[in-house]
């Protein structure tokens, strides 16, 4: 039997989610090179709320991912930087595009941090007891295989979404497991918002989503993409207008943040355009 593909991958091909090429091999390339690339990357990253020091940072990545792919610490930096390219996307078709390079930028660095998980997919045992095997060094690509693949799902259509729930909800699930605090709560604010977009049945509810909410709300009381995204889901789904509008007044209103400033001014784009909309959500 031939091998499988890591189940994501393969339950997402069957789900019409598109995902794009592999990577060619890479000619050989001195460490030296590779070094000097990550260190292109990482200078151009701190310019990242504009868009050519994104770009810039995302090429160097990619150039030294090619030379050494499966490399975790290259590989994440890759991860980041197209999550966060896709989070301040203006157009779905690159939200999308940048969601399918993260996760599988992250589903690289995972297979190299841990072989249990890929050896039990490959087994086909189920993706949950997979997940189970992943320690914490694992558990930033965990989240970003997670988030990008339900990005691709949700920006596919609502028939994706349904075929990729289970997956994304047990991967997201042990990552917050191993490390809520990654991204100032990352696997808190994703399992929060999509237990606000889907019914009790399907592993959702409002209970849920206030529950990851509150504990994001706790740890990083904060961090304004814990408000968006309340407010995105949670509110909306509670046709709670008046929280909405707090929630989000609240982002526009944050003093400008020592860290996580391109974060930040991406919160402010979103909450600006979710009250542009206000009218037609409420």
């Amino acid at each position: 039997m031939a091998r499988r593909a890591l189940a994501l991958g393969l339950v997402l091909a069957t789900a019409g989610c598109p995902r794009g090429p592999a990577q060619p091999p890479a000619a050989t390339v001195t460490r030296e090179a590779v070094q000097a690339a990550l260190a292109e990357g990482d200078a151009a990253w701190s310019r990242r709320a504009e868009l050519d020091g994104l770009r810039a940072a995302l090429s160097a990545w990619r150039r030294a991912a090619r030379a050494r792919p499966g490399e975790p610490a290259i590989e994440l930096r890759l991860a980041r930087g197209e999550g966060f390219r896709a989070c301040a996307a203006v157009l779905p078709a690159e939200a999308l595009a940048a969601h399918d390079a993260s996760s599988r930028a992250a589903e690289r660095a995972l297979r190299s941090l841990s072989p249990s998980f890929a050896a039990a997919v490959e087994e086909g045992r189920p993706l949950a007891e997979a997940a189970a095997l992943v320690q914490t060094p694992g558990a930033e690509p965990l989240y970003w295989l997670a988030l990008g693949r339900m990005g691709v799902a949700q920006a596919t259509g609502p028939a994706a979404v349904l075929a990729v729930k289970d997956h994304a909800l047990a991967l997201m699930a042990r990552a917050a497991a191993l490390d809520e605090r990654l991204e100032a709560g990352g696997p808190l604010r994703a399992l929060g918002a999509w237990s606000g977009m889907l019914p009790v049945a399907a592993g959702g509810g409002v209970e849920a989503a206030r529950a990851r909410f509150a504990r994001a709300a706790e740890l990083f009381p904060d961090e304004p993409w814990r408000r968006v995204e309340e407010a995105r889901t949670l509110s909306v789904l509670l046709q709670d207008r008046a929280g909405f509008e707090r929630l989000l007044g609240e982002v526009l209103a944050a003093p400008e943040a020592a860290e996580r400033g391109p974060e930040q001014a991406v919160a402010r784009r979103r909450a600006r355009e979710l009250l542009d909309k206000r009218a037609r959500l409420f």
